[in-house]
C-alpha cells in the first residue's frame, strides 16, 4: 500500500504539474481575450509576456518595499516576486503588475508556512516540539553517515547464521522484508553510540536531582518517568539499588545529549520546517475527506486534462484516490488555517 501510495503521488504530481504548466502558458498567450478563473490560483490575464504593451502600466514600487504584512511580519516585494516568478515559471516576475485580490492570493499562497508555523508554536507542547527537533536531528545525522545496503546485507547473513547454529525453530524472514528495519536499528545504533562515546554520567541522587550527563541535571521526575515505562508502574528511582541508577541514567542520558545537540546543530530555519510539517501531518490525518469531495476532485483534474489536451494519460480514479484524499484534506487544512491569517496589502 505505501509503495502504491508513493506511486500514485510521485503520478499526480507529475501530471498535476504538466497540466499547470500547460494552463499557464494558456492563460498568459491569451492575456488580453481571456480571463484565467481557476478557484485559488494567482489570475495572470492582465500581463503581457509576449511582447505586446499592456493598456495601462501599474507603478512598479522598490524591491525593498513592504507589500504586506502577515500577522505582522513584513513581506518584500523582492520576496514576491520570487515567489510570483516561480509560480509562473518565470514568465512574470513582478508583483506589482497583478491586480489587488491577485495580490491578496499571492501572498496567501506564499505565507501559508510562515502561518502554519505560528499555529504550530502555540498548538504543539514543549514534549511534541522537543521529540520533533530530535527526530529532524537524527535524520540530518544518519544523512551525512548512510548505512549502506552491503552493510545491512552483512549484518542479516550474520543474524541467519546465528539462526541456524542455535536450531532456531522460528522461521527466518527473508531480506527485503526486514531490510529497512534492520538499516534503521544500525543507523540508530552508530548515532547512539558516537553520541555516548565521550559522556559523563553521574549520579547526584541529592534533593530533586538523580544525577547528570556532561552537567546537565537529570531530575528525579525524569528518572521516574523513564523506570514507570520500563517497569509499568512496580518501580521508582528511590526503591532501585545505587547500581541500577546509574543504569537508569544511561537510559536518559542520550535524550539529554540529542537536546543539546539539537540547539547547535538544527538552524532556526530547519526548526521552523519541522515543526510546521509535523503540525501539518498530524491536522491532514485527522482531516476527514468524502467520497463525494474524493471524487469531485478528480472530475476537475479529469476536465483540465480533457482542456490542456495534455498528452499523459490521466490515471484510474483508483489508482489516485489516496494521493487526492491527502490532497483534498491537505487544502482543507490550508483553507481553514489562512481563515486565522491577519493579512494586509501595502
Amino acid at each position: 500500500m505505501k509503495k502504491i501510495l508513493v506511486v500514485s503521488l510521485t503520478t499526480l504530481t507529475l501530471f498535476s504539474s504538466a497540466l499547470c504548466a500547460d494552463g499557464l502558458k494558456n492563460s498568459l498567450t491569451n492575456i488580453m481575450h481571456k480571463k484565467d478563473t481557476t478557484a485559488g490560483m494567482v489570475d495572470l490575464s492582465r500581463l503581457n509576456v509576449n511582447g505586446r504593451a499592456p493598456i495601462q502600466q501599474p507603478k512598479t514600487r522598490s524591491s525593498k518595499a513592504v507589500v504586506a504584512t502577515v500577522n505582522g511580519r513584513k513581506i518584500i516585494k523582492k520576496d514576491a516576486d520570487a515567489y510570483l516568478s516561480k509560480r509562473t515559471q518565470g514568465q512574470v516576475d513582478n508583483f506589482d503588475l497583478l491586480p489587488a485580490k491577485q495580490r491578496l492570493k499571492l501572498i496567501q499562497e506564499m505565507s501559508v508556512a510562515q502561518v502554519a508555523d505560528d499555529v504550530a508554536k502555540k498548538e504543539l507542547t514543549e514534549q511534541e516540539k522537543t521529540a520533533v527537533y530530535a527526530r529532524v536531528w537524527m535524520q540530518k545525522k544518519a544523512s551525512k553517515n548512510p548505512v549502506t545496503d552491503a552493510q545491512v546485507q552483512e549484518v542479516y547473513a550474520n543474524l541467519k547464521k546465528r539462526a541456524i547454529e542455535s536450531n532456531s525453530s522460528k522461521p527466518i524472514p527473508e531480506f527485503k522484508s526486514i531490510k529497512n528495519n534492520i538499516k534503521m536499528q544500525m543507523t540508530e545504533k552508530a548515532i547512539m553510540g558516537d553520541l555516548m562515546k565521550d559522556a559523563k554520567i553521574t549520579v547526584i541522587d541529592a534533593n530533586m536531582i538523580a544525577g547528570s550527563v556532561n552537567d546537565m541535571y537529570i531530575s528525579i521526575d525524569e528518572a521516574n518517568n523513564a523506570l514507570n515505562a520500563v517497569s509499568k508502574g512496580k518501580a521508582t528511582w528511590r526503591s532501585i539499588p545505587k547500581a541500577d541508577k546509574g543504569r537508569v541514567l544511561k537510559m536518559i542520558a542520550p535524550s539529554k545529549l540529542i537536546e543539546a545537540a539539537v540547539k547547535t546543530d538544527l538552524s532556526a530555519k530547519e526548526k521552523r520546517t519541522a515543526l510546521t510539517n509535523f503540525w501539518m501531518q498530524n491536522k491532514i490525518m485527522k482531516t476527514k475527506v468524502s467520497d463525494k469531495e474524493l471524487k469531485r476532485s478528480y472530475a476537475k483534474l479529469k476536465k483540465a486534462s480533457k482542456q490542456a489536451k495534455s498528452k499523459q494519460k490521466l490515471p484510474s480514479y483508483k489508482q489516485l484516490k489516496n494521493t487526492l484524499h491527502m490532497q483534498v484534506a491537505k487544502e482543507k487544512v490550508i483553507a481553514d488555517l489562512m481563515k486565522t491569517a491577519k493579512i494586509k496589502l501595502k
